[in-house]
This record gives structure tokens, C-alpha cells and sequence, in this order.
């Protein structure tokens, strides 16, 4: 018996082959600089990986990146263009005798129905009725958050038209904020998209650049067809 498995192992000695494979997708890019690929993704999402030869979500980061743009300028745009419309609108209805366009005065604008005492008013008007007598019963100056000189005046709450008109730059107001947030969102979008894509750049880095012969051998027995040897293939 022992002479039967050693003559075995001399002829399988004999006719065998060993065939060595090498997985080059471990390696393909060992020559490829990691710092150029994460640039790259910081710059345009994608890029990076695009750089390394994995395109199948290039297309998509690239798509995500160029919509969150869109969205980012449009809804600044719009952020501007209905910051413009509340302030000409205060000018036009409540006599507001400012050109600034600060977010925080126009807020007390529509916060209060005038500066120094709504028109056909009493003398004691109620806490969202004058600025400047909030400010007092507040314990503050009345010129401590504004300029003293800037005033307005929406009119009287008895009159069903000046609330329309007070209304209506509060909705201005609502939707610059709604806008500001759409704007907000966006930019973290962006940035998010951009850190994925450089999380994903590395992973696809450290999975295709190694330097070393083998990362994982395995090691298959495979017999010839014409049953003349036996080979051993070895995978890395």
C-alpha cells in the first residue's frame, strides 16, 4: 500500500503543472497617487473615482453634485429677489424711510405696526403695536437694536387694509427664509456629497493598489481534459 502512494505521488510529480494567476484588479492602480484622487473628489465628486478606473458612480455623484448646485444658486437668487420685494414693499405700504435691507430690521418691521406710534392709535398700545414702546417695557433703549431715525407705519389693526398689507410682507418675509433654508441645505449637501465621494475613493484605492504579490491565495486542484497531469492553480 505504502508503495502504491508513493509511486501515486512520483507520477503526480512527474505530469503536474503549476499554474500561478495573479488577480491584477488588487494592483491595477498601485501606481496611481491617493492625494490626487481624493482631490480630485473634493473638486467634483466622482472624479476620484473616475481617476481610479471605477466609473460605475461617476454618473451619479457627478448628477447629484450639478442638481445640488442648481438648487443652491436658484434658491439664493430667490432669497434675494423676495428680500428686495418685503423691504420696496415696507417702503411702499408703511412708509419705512430705509434703504437697508438687514434681515433683522425688516423682522422688527413686520414684528411691530410702527416705530413711534401707529396712526389713529392710542397713546398705550398693545406689545406688537409700536417698536418703541416694546423696547421701554423691555428694559431696553429704544435706539439700542435700531437707529433711532428709521421709522415706519403700517397703520391702524382696525383697518382691514393695513393687516392685508402687514400680512403680505410677512409672507415675503416667510418665504426669504424658506428659501435661505432651501440654500442652507443645499451647501451641507454639497459638502456631504463631496465626503462621500472621497470615502469612496479611498475605499477603492486601498482595494486596488497593493503593492504586495498576494493578498489571498487559493489553491484549485484542475485536471487536464486529456487526463495527461493534474494541475494546481494557484489564485492571488
Amino acid at each position: 500500500m505504502r508503495i502504491l502512494l508513493v509511486l501515486l505521488l512520483a507520477s503526480v510529480t512527474a505530469f503536474s503543472q503549476v499554474v500561478i494567476s495573479v488577480d491584477e484588479n488588487v494592483s491595477r492602480n498601485h501606481d496611481k497617487s491617493l492625494a490626487l484622487a481624493l482631490g480630485s473628489s473634493i473638486l467634483l465628486p466622482g472624479m476620484g473615482e473616475l481617476y481610479l478606473g471605477e466609473k460605475k458612480l461617476v454618473r451619479p455623484f457627478v448628477w447629484v453634485d450639478a442638481s445640488l448646485w442648481v438648487t443652491a444658486i436658484s434658491s439664493f437668487i430667490v432669497g434675494e429677489l423676495y428680500i428686495s420685494s418685503a423691504h420696496n414693499y415696507a417702503v411702499r405700504h408703511a412708509d419705512l424711510n430705509t434703504s437697508s435691507k438687514k434681515v433683522s430690521l425688516l423682522n422688527s418691521v413686520g414684528d411691530y405696526r410702527s416705530r413711534s406710534g401707529v396712526a389713529g392709535q392710542n397713546s398705550s398700545p398693545e406689545m406688537d403695536e409700536d417698536y418703541n414702546q416694546a423696547m421701554l417695557r423691555a428694559g431696553k433703549a429704544i435706539d439700542e437694536d435700531l437707529d433711532e431715525s428709521i421709522q415706519w407705519d403700517w397703520g391702524s389693526s382696525d383697518n382691514p387694509e393695513t393687516s392685508d398689507h402687514i400680512d403680505e410682507f410677512k409672507s415675503r418675509m416667510r418665504h426669504y427664509r424658506v428659501s435661505r433654508i432651501v440654500f442652507q441645505v443645499s451647501v451641507g449637501a454639497l459638502v456631504l456629497n463631496r465626503v462621500i465621494s472621497v470615502i469612496d475613493a479611498m475605499r477603492i484605492y486601498r482595494a486596488t493598489s497593493s503593492k504586495s504579490f498576494a493578498n489571498r491565495v487559493e489553491l484549485v486542484p484542475q485536471f487536464y481534459e486529456d487526463g495527461s497531469g493534474l494541475g494546481v492553480n494557484v489564485k492571488f
